[in-house]
Order: structure tokens, then C-alpha cells, then sequence
């Protein structure tokens, strides 16, 4: 395939020349010191964008004053001083690669802006004002300035959240742009001319008394002969309502606030547009080569693979590894307990400088992987990283195992294209000795005379022993997904998680009346399972019913009975039932190959306990580091 092109034009930024037009949009990796100090991790992590090609590299919240930052542990803290220093490394390292040096300014604050006396506005802007200088003496060359998502410095333009009766109010226009203008004039007083200066902001803020598209371009408009380049998200982080469209989930379609940055494009705004949301690289391809937007930023596919802009220069684009758009990267709760960023599908990352560099292994080591499935594609690859050369028994035909059910229903097109990439690779690595269609037996395995057998064979669904069970109406909630079995028109799904729920949606926008049962209520599920929170507001919303704390009893040919915590009964009539609770551990593979290997490592979900992708993937990954 022919590489790439109109991403990997230069494009000029203010003063800046930028060697391409992507962008590693601001993240919170949560790997500074609890103080907000940049650390060798923060530093490491930082620097592989720009060590693989990423055009401006743009450390992710930074929080301007010290209250902000007293929330907003392990990000980098610009209110004090001393974060200069650490930052020299930061930026020490992005220039060694040749990338553009970027840093996101924001400050978040619960109070409205009529709660700020006169004096407290000029102490936000003197906040920015200072935190701008201390970015140009720790040899940055761009600050970005947060006017989006509804955080503080955007709610002074917002006519629903800013009620002042001053000069910074919103009676007129002049006065709704006023403190945009002077803190963006007291950014530049401090850093000069030779540094630039980007907005972000929310094309529209997507809740009804919001800031909307035409609002935006209009301040985007009054703004933009102070600045140089302008950043289109989406969405308001303090209405769950748009988080959709701030921080995109899996059931979002690709490039998703691409619409927003192609009007302030055909507004004729004089400064470059950057879009936002869920790109890869074919996409900021087809929306740069087609004049939609000027640049394209994104973290997410970085951090799957941080070498993507090089494949897609050599004409690799399939060998990418794909993102989940899980969101486990995002800490899960970063501003009340953070933890350090992780990816499902890169182990690497959040681990730096552990894994910068994949040590070599023993030549002469000699290991089976046994079963071809995420945990067991992931050993193989990582193990021929290291220079070995791996037996991988896969006793099915072709090689993907719960990968194909897990990626089969139609929401989960970020699955299904990470597990055809996870089988793309191992199948064209000459280092892997496939044995497909073939059963590891202990005959066979002996043969092979391994040092090491990592033991990969996942799990089986679990199937309640209840009357009924093998009815005909009765299937697993992955058939449905697979295509194998044609539900009825009524279906009750046995199983709440997030396979059963997902399962559900895609049955209600075909057609058919679902119920989901399940012994736990709602949010006891979502406090087990994080990524289910997201899947059953979407159920809730197509309109999926909901039965909690009830237990299956029995099946019949009419539908199935079910138990509440009483023990009272209820019949749900239904043309099909539908199973989905969870799987179990394939074991007695490993007691049987005691005798051939002294060493044995079991991986994914035969690993004694129900996983997923992120867990496979750590496990695989871990595994061939240790070999």
C-alpha cells in the first residue's frame, strides 16, 4: 500500500514551522510526582511521540493555580515555580526529535464566574499570565489555552453559566469575549512572539442552553488575530449528556466532532483548524487531503501504537494496532483516586522506562504457547520481539479464539478491528511456528522439548443447571452476535454484564422486545465491570427493560421463571432466551503437561479467573518479558 501523503505535509503555525500536520492532543497520563513535577516516566512517555514522528507534541492539564492543582494530582502543576525544572527535560526531549513542544494551560473551578469578585478574574488571568512564562522558560514552543468542555475559562463566554452584571459578563458581545481577550493578550505579553498560542475549544457544547456551533466561530472569529491556531472538541465535561463527544466511548462512530472543525474551516477563520475525536490515521488522512480541517490531533491511537505515523508513512497503515476506545487509559477516576495510564492494547504503556527498550532473550530458549486466542497471539509476537522463536498450538482452524465473539456484535467495531489486526500480525511473523488445527497434547507438546509452556486455552461460557436449559429457544447471548441462531421476537438475555447488554441494544434497534434479567441491580454490575456503565445507559436510552435482583429458575417452551430475593416468582414470556453470565476457566490441560515442562504459566481467562482484552494483553505480554 502507498504511504500516506497529506499528513505528512508541513504546515506553518504562527511562527512555527510544524514538520507534519498531526498532533498529540493533551492527556493525563497521571505519571508526574504527586506534587505535579515531571518524573523520568512523565518524561519517557513524553518523548516516544515525538521520537515517532508526531508533529507538535502537547502535554496533556496543567493546572494554573495551586487550588486546581491540589485536585488535579500527578499532572504537571504550573503554579509552582519549581515545575520549570522538570520541564526542561520535557521539552529537552521532544526537541531531540524534532517535534513541536506544546503544553495545555486550564484551570477548573466549581464556582460560576458571578461568584468571582473583580479582583479574582485578574487573578485567573495573572494565573495563565504565569504559568505561560513558566512554559517558555522551560523551553516550550506553544501554549494551548483550555476554553473548552465547559471549564472555567470557557464559562465566561457561555450566557447559561456567566450571570455577571460587569464588564465580563455577556450583556453584549464585547463584553462575552472580554476575558478570553485579555487573558490571551497577558499570555502573549509574557511569552513573546516567537512562541504560539492555540485554543481549545467546544465547537458546541451540545446540551440545549449550551454555546453552539454559530456562537463558537463567532468568538473562534474574534479571537483568532491573537492566536494561531485554533482546537474543535466537543461537548461539556459538567453535563454527562455530551462526555460522548469529549471523551469518545466505543459506540461512537470514528472522527467524531470532524463536522464541527469542517465549519469553522468553511467559516474562513485566517488561522489553522485542528480536529479532535476518534481519529486514526486513515481518517486525518481523508479529512486533511480533503480540506475538512488543517491538522488533526489525537492521544488515544498513540497510545496503541506510538509508531503509527511511521507505518503510515511506509505504507503499513495494516499493521497499525488498533484502539479500543476503551477508556482505560483515562484512569478511571482522575481526579478522586488517579492511577498511572495503562492501554488494553500496549502493554508498554504507563510503563516507561521499563519497556522503552524489549530486552532480548536467550537464543536458546525454547517455548510453546498453547492456544491462539488474545492472551496467546500476544506471547507469540512478543516473544519473536525478543528474538525467539515460538511453537503456537491453536487446535481450532484459524487463530482469534474469544476475539471473534467478542468483537462479533455490531457495536463492536473497535474490537473486531484490534482482533483482526491481533491475527494479521501473528500470522505474517516468520519467528511464530503456527500449528493450526491442532490439539497441544502432552505427546505433542514433549516432542517440542520446551523450556517454558505458556498456557493460553481461555475459558467456557457458563450454563446455568436449570429445567429447560437445552431447550431449543434456549442460546448463548454470542450466537446471536455471531449470526448462528436467529432470535424471536420477544428475547430475555439471562445476564446483566456488559456482553448481555450489548447483546440487547443491538437486538432493540433491530426490532425486537428485550428484557435483560440479572441477580444484581444495575449498579452493583457497574462497580464489578467499569466498561458496562457506558453500555447500559445506551440500553436504557434505545429503550431495553431492566430486571434486577432476580434469579433463572427454569425454562420452557413459553419463556422462562425467575425468583426475586423473596423468592417470589414472575414469568417473562418470550420467544427466546438468551445466556450471557460470564465464563469459567478451562483447566486440567495444565495438570496434565506437569510432567513434560517444569515451567508453566497460565494467561488470560484460563488464568483462573474471568478476564478481558486488557487483562489478556498484560498477561501474554508479561509473560514473554519473563521468559
Amino acid at each position: 500500500m502507498e504511504g500516506l501523503k497529506a499528513v505528512f505535509q508541513p504546515i506553518q503555525v504562527g511562527p512555527l514551522r510544524v514538520r507534519n500536520r498531526i498532533e498529540v492532543s493533551p492527556a493525563e497520563p497521571m505519571l508526574c510526582s504527586r506534587d505535579g513535577l515531571a518524573t523520568p516516566e512523565f518524561v519517557d512517555y513524553t518523548a516516544q511521540f515525538a521520537k515517532y514522528g508526531a508533529g507538535i507534541v502537547t502535554v496533556g492539564d496543567s493546572a494554573v493555580t495551586q487550588a486546581y492543582a491540589d485536585t488535579n494530582h500527578y499532572a504537571i502543576n504550573l503554579a509552582d515555580r519549581f515545575v520549570v525544572h522538570g520541564l526542561v527535560n520535557v521539552t529537552d526531549a521532544i526537541h531531540r526529535w524534532g517535534a513541536v513542544a506544546s503544553i495545555e494551560l486550564n484551570l477548573r473551578d466549581e464556582r460560576l464566574p458571578a461568584e468571582f469578585s473583580h479582583e479574582e478574574v485578574q487573578g485567573i488571568i495573572r494565573a495563565f499570565a504565569d504559568a505561560a512564562e513558566r512554559c517558555r522558560k522551560a523551553g516550550f514552543d506553544m501554549v494551548m489555552l483550555h476554553f473548552g468542555h465547559g471549564h472555567t475559562a470557557a464559562s465566561f463566554y457561555s450566557p447559561h453559566v456567566n450571570k455577571r452584571t460587569d464588564e465580563y459578563g455577556c450583556q453584549t458581545f464585547e463584553n462575552r469575549c472580554r476575558f478570553a481577550k485579555e487573558m490571551i493578550a497577558a499570555v502573549r505579553e509574557r511569552i513573546g512572539r516567537n512562541m504560539a498560542i492555540e485554543v481549545r475549544m467546544s465547537g458546541d457544547e451540545l446540551y440545549p442552553e449550551g454555546v453552539h456551533v454559530e456562537e463558537a466561530i463567532a468568538f473562534a472569529k474574534a479571537i483568532q488575530d491573537q492566536i494561531d491556531l485554533v482546537h474543535i472538541s466537543a461537548g461539556s465535561m459538567y453535563d454527562p449528556r455530551t462526555m460522548g463527544s469529549t471523551i469518545q466511548h466505543t459506540y461512537m462512530p470514528r472522527a467524531t466532532n470532524l463536522y464541527l472543525a469542517k465549519q469553522f474551516k468553511a467559516a474562513g477563520l485566517k488561522i489553522p483548524v485542528v480536529s479532535v475525536g476518534s481519529h486514526d490515521m486513515l481518517s486525518a488522512e481523508k479529512a486533511i487531503s480533503e480540506g475538512e480541517c488543517d491538522m488533526v490531533a489525537m492521544i488515544r491511537s498513540f497510545l496503541a501504537d506510538p509508531e503509527m505515523l511511521i507505518k503510515a508513512k511506509a505504507g503499513r497503515v495494516d499493521e497499525i494496532r488498533p484502539c479500543l476506545r476503551c477508556n482505560n487509559c483515562t484512569g478511571g477516576d482522575p481526579h478522586g483516586c488517579p492511577t498511572p495510564l495503562r492501554c488494553s492494547v500496549n502493554a508498554v504503556q504507563g510503563r516507561q522506562p521499563l519497556f522503552d527498550e524489549i530486552p532480548s532473550a536467550d537464543p536458546g530458549k525454547k517455548v510453546v504457547v498453547i492456544g491462539g486466542g488474545c492472551a496467546g497471539m500476544e506471547a507469540a509476537r512478543r516473544l519473536s520481539q525478543r528474538g525467539l522463536k515460538p511453537v503456537l498450538f491453536e487446535r481450532e482452524a484459524n487463530l482469534g479464539g474469544s476475539l471473534h465473539t467478542a468483537g462479533a456484535n455490531p457495536l463492536k467495531g473497535d474490537v473486531r478491528r484490534y482482533g483482526d489486526w491481533s491475527v494479521r500480525m501473528t500470522l505474517r511473523d516468520p519467528n511464530i511456528d503456527l500449528r493450526l488445527g491442532t490439539e497441544a497434547t502432552p505427546e505433542r507438546v514433549r516432542a517440542e522439548k520446551p523450556d517454558l509452556v505458556i498456557l493460553a486455552v481461555g475459558s467456557e461460557p457458563i450454563i446455568p443447571k436449570v429445567p429447560g436449559i437445552e431447550g431449543s429457544n434456549v442460546c448463548l447471548a454470542q450466537d446471536i452476535d455471531l449470526g448462528t441462531v436467529k432470535p424471536g421476537k420477544r428475547v430475555v438475555i439471562v445476564g446483566a454484564g456488559l456482553t448481555g447488554t450489548e447483546t440487547a441494544v443491538s437486538l432493540v434497534r433491530e426490532g425486537h422486545e428485550v428484557t435483560v434479567l440479572d441477580m444484581l441491580t444495575l449498579a452493583e454490575i457497574r462497580g464489578r465491570e467499569k466498561a458496562v456503565n457506558t453500555a447500559q445507559r445506551l440500553a436504557l436510552g434505545e429503550g431495553v427493560k431492566f430486571l434486577e435482583k432476580h434469579r433463572l429458575v427454569s425454562v420452557s417452551p413459553a419463556g422462562l421463571t425467575a425468583v426475586d430475593e423473596e423468592d417470589r416468582e414472575v414469568f417473562l414470556p418470550c420467544d427466546t432466551v438468551a445466556l450471557s453470565l460470564g465464563v469459567r476457566p478451562r483447566t486440567g490441560l495444565e495438570e496434565k503437561l506437569k510432567d513434560v515442562c517444569g515451567e508453566i504459566v497460565c494467561v488470560g481467562d484460563c488464568n483462573n479467573r474471568q478476564g478481558n482484552i486488557t487483562s489478556a494483553v498484560r498477561e501474554g505480554f508479561y509473560a514473554a518479558m519473563n521468559a
